[in-house]
Order: structure tokens, then C-alpha cells, then sequence
């Protein structure tokens, strides 16, 4: 969520307003309710955000603001209590937005440093660092030239949008205030615009740090990918070595057949040899699939779908949630996990694969024989959809005829509500 406080708008409008009123010293005003509600909310939203490791003087300023104003209104003393809940709210605000403007600093440059060790590790020239608009030099003019140059600013104009209007308010209060109430005044303006800097520095700096983060995975990407390649070029070279070493320990067996001694050292040169180097091409594939996997899951922004070995290959399995209710449609958590294993079965170059809708035991067989059907037809047109060939995947229906677990319990027709995938070896 953008640190824009919008989502508070009803209780700051109060709280503006009370601020206008008082220092207007209407004498109708009813009793500072709403300043008091407006002043404790505020409070309370800034003690989650860490104001007491951010911004301590002002949230300890906040609080004590507000234990002075809810005493004058306990003695009647409503002007007093107006005043000192509008003080304590705008002191809260402030010290929300200087919590808010640290941790996005810190994420800022945790960004920054990612990339930069993900350039050096892709042996990519090092960019030029993003400004962090958190880092613009603060004005030191008076209130009303600094919301003007605030709104002049083409980098900061579109943010803060409502935190502007406040201190809008808070400056025309300066105007209409009298002589005993305008020093008020002028402080609430002062900490109004201050927040209003602070809230349209960290929407800029937010909207930066979504290109940094956009960057960052496109990065992550293209070092998985080369990972990938370097696996698949290292598998490659078991494969020649592996090639090699069997056509040496054959020679070493036809230049041996006439002495028995000789044949039984080359059959064990070509026995040590294979299981070595089936050993390191078996490891090799591994780490590939392994990095295919990762790949995958970075591409389709979704974890792949549980899998386990079975004899015909792997079986990724699709449990019951990957579907409304009675429905055919993949839920959209489930569209993303299909297209992962798309990509996935893609970039391991795999054989067929057969896709296998399974239901429970609940209700008519030939209803459940049709929607188990209509599920597997599903996952296939989402593999599809992935970049697999047609003719590579195929898609059947076994209804309820193949549990894999007690039909009785509600658990075990959890389980066998499934589509499995099978990728052949």
C-alpha cells in the first residue's frame, strides 16, 4: 500500500477543519470531540509504523499533546482541548510520515544493493544509481513558500495530494486566526506543510522502487537462465568425457580377450568408469533441472505444483483447490502454477505428457467421470497456452475409479480430488 493517507481522509477532514475553527475562535464551536477522536486515531496508527525508533521526540510530543488535551476537556476547557488535540494529531502525522520515509530509505538502498551485486555477478556494467527522492535537499523558507515549492515540483506535484490540502487549510487558519491564537497557528502550518513534504518524498520514492523492483527480477531472470546454461554446457562435457572413457575401456577389452588377466583389468577400468561419470552426469542433470525449476517459478511469478518420481516419470499433482467448487475453471493461484510447469517441461525439453483428472467417490459415477474430463482438459489448455506442443500432451478423464486414499473421511476425498501431471522420463 502507498504511503498516501487518503484512507484517512473523514477524520484528518475533521481535524483540518477543527483547525480552521479554532484558530478563527468562533465562539459557537460545540465541544472537541471529533479533534480528540482524530487525535487519538492518529496516535494509534503511529506506534505499528515504529515511531518510537524513527521518530521519538514527536511521537513522545504526540502523546503527552494528547494526554493535555483529553485533561481540558475533562474541565470543561474546550478551547484549550481543541487546540492541544490539533497540535497532537498533526505532531502524530508527522512522526508517521518520518517512520515511513526511514524504512523506505532502508528498502531503497537494499534495492540498490541487490542489483548492483546481481550486475557485478552478470558481468554487466555498473548503472548509475537511481536519486532517491527521500534524499532531496528540505527547504528551510517559511511555511507558504515551501508548499509552493512543493507544488511547483514536476517530481513531487503528483503525490500527497490530500496532505497538500491540509496544510492548505492550516495556512489560510494563519490568515484568520487572531492575535492570541496565531502562534498556534503557525506551528500547526509548519509541522502541516512538513508532513505534506514528507508523504509526496515517499509515494516518489515508492514509485522508484517499483522500477528498481522490476529490474531486480529481470535480473534474477537472466542469472538463472545463464545458471541454467552453464549446468547444460557442464552435462554436455560429462557426456563426452563419459563417451571417451567407454570407447578407451572398450579398446582396453578387445586388446585383452586373449589373456584373461588383462580382460578383467579393462572390465573393471569401463565398470569404475561408468559408475563414476553416471554418478556426475547424474548430479549434472540434477542441478539443471533444479535451475530449470527456479527458472520457471521466476518466469510465471508462481511456485511450480508438488511433484514426486514415479515409474512412468515425474507426477506433478494439482489438489482439489486448484478448482471452484463443482467448477472446471483453474482458479487464477492455479492458472499461474499450470503456466510454470508449462515453462518448466518446456525448458527441460521432456517427452509426452499425459494429464490425468481424478474425483472422489461422491455422487453419480458418470458426473464424475464428465468433470474429471472437463478439469484435465483444463490443465492441458493451460500447458498449452505455456508453449507446449499439441501433439506433446495428452488429457483423460478417470473419474472416481483411481483413489488414493479412504473415500469415507473427508480427508481422504480431499486427496483424491486431483489432476496429476505425468512428464515422462
Amino acid at each position: 500500500m502507498r504511503p498516501s493517507f487518503a484512507h484517512f481522509r473523514p477524520t484528518l477532514h475533521a481535524l483540518a477543519t477543527g483547525l480552521a475553527l479554532s484558530l478563527a475562535a468562533c465562539a459557537s464551536l460545540p465541544p472537541p470531540t471529533a479533534e480528540l477522536d482524530a487525535a487519538r486515531q492518529a496516535v494509534a496508527r503511529a506506534d505499528p509504523a515504529d515511531a518510537d525508533q524513527y521518530a521519538q521526540a514527536e511521537v513522545a510530543q504526540a502523546r503527552a499533546g494528547l494526554e493535555h488535551a483529553q485533561a481540558a476537556m475533562a474541565r470543561k476547557r474546550d478551547d484549550e482541548a481543541r487546540t492541544a488535540a490539533l497540535a497532537a494529531g498533526a505532531d502524530a502525522d508527522l512522526a508517521y510520515v518520518l517512520s515511513r520515509a526511514a524504512v523506505t530509505r532502508a528498502e531503497f538502498s537494499q534495492q540498490q544493493t541487490e542489483i548492483a551485486e546481481l550486475r557485478a555477478r552478470l558481468g554487466m556494467p555498473a548503472e548509475q544509481s537511481l536519486d532517491n527522492p527521500l534524499d532531496l535537499p528540505a527547504a528551510s523558507a517559511p511555511a507558504e513558500q515551501r508548499l509552493q515549492a512543493l507544488e511547483a515540483d514536476p517530481r513531487l506535484n503528483p503525490f500527497a495530494q490530500y496532505e497538500r490540502l491540509q496544510a492548505r487549510q492550516a495556512l489560510a487558519a494563519v490568515q484568520a486566526s487572531s492575535s492570541r491564537t496565531r502562534q498556534a497557528a503557525v506551528v500547526q502550518a509548519d509541522r502541516r506543510v512538513g508532513i505534506a513534504e514528507q508523504a509526496a518524498r515517499i509515494e516518489a520514492a515508492r514509485r522508484a522502487a517499483d522500477t528498481l523492483q522490476r529490474e531486480r527480477n529481470e535480473l534474477l531472470v537472466e542469472a538463472s537462465r545463464r545458471d541454467a546454461e552453464r549446468a547444460r554446457a557442464e552435462a554436455e562435457r560429462l557426456r563426452m568425457e563419459a563417451q571417451v572413457q567407454a570407447e578407451e575401456a572398450a579398446r582396453l577389452r578387445a586388446a585383452a580377450e586373449s589373456e584373461a588377466t588383462a580382460r578383467q583389468q579393462a572390465e573393471a577400468v569401463l565398470d569404475s568408469a561408468q559408475i563414476d561419470q553416471s554418478a556426475r552426469v547424474a548430479a549434472a542433470r540434477e542441478k539443471e533441472a533444479a535451475l530449470a525449476r527456479q527458472e520457471a517459478e521466476l518466469v510465471a511469478g508462481a511456485k511450480l505444483p508438488p511433484s514426486r518420481q514415479g515409474e512412468r516419470g515425474e507426477i506433478f499433482t494439482l489438489a482439489g483447490d486448484a478448482f471452484g467448487s463443482g467448477q472446471v475453471q483453474l482458479t487464477a493461484s492455479a492458472v499461474a502454477r499450470v503456466r510454470a510447469l508449462g515453462v518448466y517441461i518446456k525448458s527441460i525439453k521432456a517427452g509426452s505428457v499425459q494429464v490425468i483428472g481424478h474425483t472422489d467417490s461422491q455422487g453419480e459415477a458418470d458426473a464424475n467421470q464428465a468433470l474429471s474430463q472437463h478439469r484435465a482438459d483444463a490443465v492441458k489448455a493451460g500447458l498449452l497456452d505455456a508453449g507446449l506442443a499439441r501433439s506433446q500432451v495428452s488429457a483423460q478423464g478417470q473419474g472416481e475409479a483411481d483413489p488414493v486414499a479412504d473415500n469415507l473421511t473427508a480427508s481422504g476425498r480431499a486427496k483424491n480430488r486431483r489432476v496429476e501431471v505425468i512428464v515422462s522420463n
